[in-house]
This record gives structure tokens, sequence and C-alpha cells, in this order.
């Protein structure tokens, strides 16, 4: 009877690795992962903003306007905020003209839903520079830029003016 018992428990033990090898599906599980930087990137379509040859309607208008006269574009992964500063507090030219006589500011924008600000008053320059827009994250982002340039007929003698500027992205 043992002998019945002990062939009956091999029996069953035989049965469960047999029916276990007739598996016909295992799993494994597995998982993919990547890394986002904080990615970010600016560009302009024109490096130059040439306002050309001033005339007497300019001088007697006071100023000169460059409509439309640059396109900034943005991309960034994150919330961002685009700057603009002067290099130097005055041009370079037969006088010191201050920065602030070149005004700028952001026309039209291409998704103002996803700009959440941009500046569409005309602002003088400064060294210490200003937010012209911000934005949610997102590519693509044009700005159309308007710039004038103010001139008087007491201070802005004849000859070549130029005024570097450094518009600056940043994605905190």
């Amino acid at each position: 009877m043992k002998s019945l018992k002990v062939l009956a428990v091999l029996v069953a033990g035989v049965m469960g690795v047999v029916s276990g090898m007739a598996q016909t599906s295992v799993t494994a599980n597995s998982t993919a992962v990547f890394y986002v930087p904080t990615l970010i990137r600016l560009e302009v379509n024109v490096s130059t903003i040439n306002f050309g040859a001033l005339t007497i309607a300019d001088y007697d208008a006071g100023y000169k306007d460059a409509v439309g006269a640059q396109i900034v574009y943005v991309w960034s992964n994150r919330p961002w905020t685009l700057t603009v500063a002067a290099n130097s507090a005055t041009w370079t030219g037969p006088w010191a003209k201050p920065a602030s006589d070149l005004l700028l500011r952001v026309a039209s924008v291409n998704r103002p839903g996803r700009i959440t600000y941009y500046l569409n008053t005309l602002t003088g320059l400064t060294v210490g520079g200003f937010t012209l827009a911000q934005g949610l994250p997102g590519g693509n982002f044009q700005h159309t830029m308007d710039f004038r340039v103010l001139v008087s007929w007491d201070n802005d003698v004849a000859g070549d003016y130029s005024l570097g500027f450094t518009y600056t992205l940043t994605a905190p």
C-alpha cells in the first residue's frame, strides 16, 4: 500500500512537470526610457536692419520706420522668455547717439495662443534690456519685428551710424 502511495505521488509529480512543459507562451516585461534636456533655438531671418539713407522728410518727421524688417524665430520645449538689449549705450558714428533712439516692437506673432505675451509698443533699446515675448513650449514661433530710428536736426550729424543689439532666449 505504501508503494502504491509513493507511486501515485511520483506519477502526480511527473504529470505536473509534463503539464508545465506543455506551456505555449511566457511573458517578460520591458521598459523604454529616454531623457529630454531643455532644448531651445533662436534664429533671425536677417541680421542687419538697414534704414538706408535718411531724407529731409525723415528728419522733419523725427524718425524713420523699418516695418516688418526682421522675423525672430523661437523653438523651446519649456516655457520661454525672449529679451533684447543694446550692446552699448551709444551708437557708433560721428555723434554719440543714445541706444534708446532705436525703438522696436513685436508687430505680430504667428501663434498667439502659445505666445502668452509680446511687447507691441515701440520701446527704446537699453543696455539693461527688456522682455520682448514669452510663451509656452512649442516650435517655430515667429515674431515679426518693427523698428524705428529717431532722428534730430540738432543732433544727428551726417555720417554712418551703427548699433549692435542682442536677442536672448531663456527657458528657466
